[in-house]
């Protein structure tokens, strides 16, 4: 599972990258599909991980669940080619960075 959790984290990353060079909606789109992923293997990776995991797998989630609305919300009426900047909202959850060190 770890080995799943990592791979749909990287390929979330890559995503990223290539969108922060154009900030197009279609590479938005990549980082949206790679992080469908990367969410139902933390759903369940929830259920197995160890009692020590579970707040920073919760952030995770959580995290996820916000940009998950925020972005459908944001991409209504958008063509794949239009910019499109993407802010975290005020007082929504921050990516835990420290979640990698649990897949180490």
């Amino acid at each position: 599972m770890k080995k799943k959790l990592k791979r749909a984290i990287h390929r979330s990353e890559r995503a990223y990258q290539s969108y922060l060079e154009h900030k197009k909606y279609f590479q938005a789109l990549r980082i949206y599909r790679a992080n469908q992923v990367a969410y139902e293997l933390l759903n369940e990776f929830i259920f197995i991980c160890e009692e020590a995991e579970i707040k920073l797998t919760e952030e995770y989630i959580f995290h996820l669940e916000d940009w998950f609305h925020q972005f459908e919300m944001e991409a209504e009426n958008i063509s794949l080619s239009d910019a499109f900047i993407f802010s975290r909202l005020d007082h929504s959850k921050a990516f835990p960075s420290q979640f990698k060190n649990i897949l180490s």
